[in-house]
Formats: C-alpha cells, sequence, structure tokens
C-alpha cells in the first residue's frame, strides 16, 4: 500500500470516529482507564524505585558486605539448618583478606548488640537508638562524612576506650541544637564520652540511619554480648560480620572475587561446594527492593491488563456496530473496485487510531495524577519514556487484536448483499 492510500485510508477512519463522537467517546473510556492505571502505577514505582538507589548510594561508598547470609533470608522454622549453622567472621579473616586481596582498600568490623538500646544524657532518654560497634576504618569503607567533631582512633578500639559517636537525630534528642562534643551519655546505663557527630543520612526500609550511636566493637561483647542461646542471626562473641572498600570502583568486582577466595580457604570450602558465607554491594538492597515491590507490579498490571481487556471488547463492539452501519457503503465501495484488503486496512486502521487516542489520553491522565501525587504528598513519582512508549504500543495493539475481526468481517462483506442491505 503506497503513502497515498495509506493517507487516505487514515483519514477516512479519522473522520468516520469524530462522526460519531459520543461512541467513540464510551468505547476509549476502558482503554484510558488501564493505560492511565498502568501510567499511574509505572510512575510510582520508578519514582520509589529512583528514590531508593539514591538512599542506597547515599548509605555507602560502593562499600562490600561480608556476611553469613544475603539480605531478605527469613529464618523460619523449615530454613535450612546450612544456613542457621553459618558462622560470622573474626579480625584474622579481616587481616587475611587485606593481605591476600590487593584490589582491597580497607575493611572495618561490623557488630550489634544483643537488646534495644537507649541512650540518656542528664533528664533525658531516646525512645530507641541502634547501637553497633565498628572500627576506625568504618568512614572510609561506608563514605560517612562527620558533622561535628571526630571518629574514634585505633588507639581508642585498641584500648576498649568508652567513646561514641551519634547520629544527627540522636543528638537531637539528648541535646536539642547543643554541641554534644565532651559531653558523657549513659548506653544502657554505661557511660560514654562524645567525641563526634555523622552527617545526616536519612532514612531507608523504615529505618532511620540519623538515629544512630556508635562505639568501639570490642565494646559490644564487653557490654552488650549475644548470648549462647541467640538466634543465628546475631554473631556470637568474638565474632563480627565485615565491610569492605575497593582500591577504586571499578575494581569492586574484582575485591569481591578476592575476598571470596581467600575466605574459600580459609573455611576449608572444597571446590564442589557453595560458599558458607555470602559478599555483596548496595545492588542487593536493589535487588531484594525490586523483589518486595515485584508483587505489587503484578497485581497492578493485572488490573490495568482487565481494564484494557474490558476496554478492547468495548471497541471490538462498536466496530461491529460500524460495519453493521456501513454495509451500504462497503458494496458501493467493492462496486468500484476497492479491494478486500483496503477494506480491512481501513477499519483496522480506524479500530487502532481509537485505542492510540484512548492511550494517549489515559498516558496524560497517568501523567497528571503522578504529578498530582508528587506535588500533594511525600510520595516520590517518575513517569518514564519507555513506560509512555509501551502505554501507545500496547494500547495500539489492543486495536489491532480487537478490530482485526471487525474489519476482517467488513472486509468480507458480499458487494450484491451489501449494496442491497438498508
Amino acid at each position: 500500500m503506497d503513502r497515498s492510500l495509506l493517507g487516505e485510508t487514515f483519514r477516512m477512519a479519522t473522520h468516520a470516529l469524530f462522526a460519531n463522537r459520543m461512541r467513540s467517546l464510551l468505547a476509549l473510556l476502558g482503554i484510558v482507564i488501564g493505560v492511565g492505571t498502568v501510567i499511574g502505577m509505572v510512575a510510582l514505582i520508578n519514582g520509589f524505585q529512583r528514590s531508593f538507589q539514591q538512599s542506597i548510594r547515599s548509605l555507602g561508598n560502593n562499600t562490600i558486605y561480608i556476611r553469613r547470609i544475603r539480605p531478605g533470608i527469613n529464618f523460619s522454622d523449615d530454613a535450612l539448618d546450612s544456613l542457621k549453622h553459618r558462622h560470622a567472621f573474626t579480625l584474622e579473616d579481616a587481616s587475611a583478606i587485606l593481605d591476600r586481596s590487593p584490589a582491597v582498600r580497607a575493611i572495618s568490623t561490623w557488630k550489634f548488640p544483643w537488646d534495644n538500646l537507649r541512650i540518656g544524657y542528664r533528664d533525658k532518654i531516646t525512645k530507641f537508638t541502634f547501637v553497633f560497634g565498628t572500627d576506625q576504618y568504618y568512614t572510609l569503607t561506608h563514605g560517612q562524612d562527620m558533622g561535628r567533631g571526630r571518629f574514634f582512633t585505633e588507639e581508642e578500639v585498641q584500648r576498649h576506650a568508652n567513646v561514641c559517636v551519634l547520629g544527627k537525630d540522636t543528638r537531637d534528642a539528648l541535646f536539642g541544637n547543643r554541641n554534644p562534643l565532651g559531653e558523657t551519655v549513659h548506653i544502657a546505663g554505661v557511660p560514654f564520652t562524645v567525641v563526634g557527630e555523622f552527617e545526616s543520612k536519612g532514612k531507608l526500609f523504615g529505618q532511620n540511619f540519623d538515629e544512630v550511636a556508635v562505639v568501639p566493637y570490642p565494646l559490644i561483647d564487653k557490654y552488650f554480648p549475644a548470648p549462647s542461646d541467640a538466634p543465628p542471626w546475631f554473631p556470637k562473641r568474638g565474632e563480627l560480620f565485615l565491610d569492605a572498600i575497593a582500591v577504586s570502583p571499578d575494581r569492586s568486582d574484582a575485591a569481591q572475587s578476592q575476598i571470596i577466595e581467600t575466605l574459600r580457604i580459609r573455611r576449608h570450602v572444597p571446590s564442589n561446594k557453595i560458599n558458607d558465607f555470602v559478599v555483596f554491594t548496595d545492588d542487593a538492597f536493589l535487588q531484594l527492593y525490586q523483589t518486595v515491590t515485584g508483587g505489587i507490579v503484578a497485581l497492578m498490571t493485572l488490573i490495568s491488563s482487565i481494564a484494557l481487556i474490558v476496554g478492547g471488547i468495548g471497541v471490538m463492539n462498536i466496530m461491529l456496530v460500524a460495519v453493521t452501519e456501513r454495509t451500504r457503503e462497503i458494496g458501493v465501495r467493492k462496486a468500484l473496485g476497492a479491494r478486500r484488503g483496503a477494506i480491512l486496512t481501513q477499519f483496522l486502521v480506524e479500530s487502532v487510531v481509537l485505542t492510540a487516542i484512548g492511550g494517549a489520553i489515559g498516558i496524560l491522565l497517568g501523567a497528571g495524577i503522578s504529578w498530582l501525587v508528587r506535588a500533594l504528598s511525600p510520595l516520590p513519582t517518575y513517569v518514564s519514556v519507555w513506560s509512555v512508549v509501551t502505554g501507545l504500543l500496547f494500547s495500539a495493539a489492543v486495536g489491532v487484536f480487537f478490530g482485526l475481526y471487525p474489519a476482517m468481517r467488513a472486509s468480507r462483506l458480499d458487494p450484491v448483499e451489501s449494496l442491497r442491505y438498508e
């Protein structure tokens, strides 16, 4: 079909649609609702994902996490015993990794206490503060900046000094706008001297990273140790988790490979066995987020698909009515030499134009709703180019699928019988 004929077919199709505006509008509703729902849903998911990625990137500096299990593992009764009995790491593991892994720049230790702890200062006390232990390399492996003061030193870690660094919200709760440096706070009744305050980090997965207090890791075993019957996700006395940083971002994969190789050797893992530990980066948290939101996306896609199918059925019904109403017109065209393909193309183009217009309106509706959500609430939204293109293509595909039968029916009409039709 040449361009002039296709252009004429398109002109006739749009003229037929605008000649029956109310009927065309009613046929569009299902498509508009379906595409609008898809665009709005995808915009919300994309907005959360972009916000999540920014939060992940702000939490670390290409940090490599060395843990017993990957994030998202559920320690239920039916969990594999091999997961429950994995042990954590030691200072010797950290030293071996640094010695044998040239792509690793630094390693920091990480440990958290058994109990939920509160921090007190004079007559004020926090509701809950996440306290964890680490060493002098924490700010390097996590890209953490100091807002006030300093981080504790290697000498303070080695002599188990009772010093701590506070998150911004912890400082606000205890001191307001006052400078906390040099003041003594009590963590579960144990006195600690405040030597520094972190820059704000924000929240992620409902956890406030500004509501923290950090102490030298040996003090966790000294003051807040896990009991012998602690759940498997708690590091036992003398055990640690490790965080590493590569010499450069482009060496992160090499660093992970070297860490895995070193730990497999130290743990005597046979070549035919899987690792009894995990090494991962911030991308693992993004994958966990995508897994969590995958079910929501699938449900919303199903709902949107139902609306599109209903809209497609409405389009098919309208097109069948149009074929019946224009039977005599079809007969005249065939009598003048129009081929079946031309008739089929006209009605198929009519159907596709109808659904594409519905898709475009649905995209504008979904984008408008996402803009209102972003303007009137703290929820992040983002309308991506691929979602707009997908919405248009999917709505056009609905037009092809549901418009094909009416178009074929129109093309197969007998010209003689059509001319007799009243």
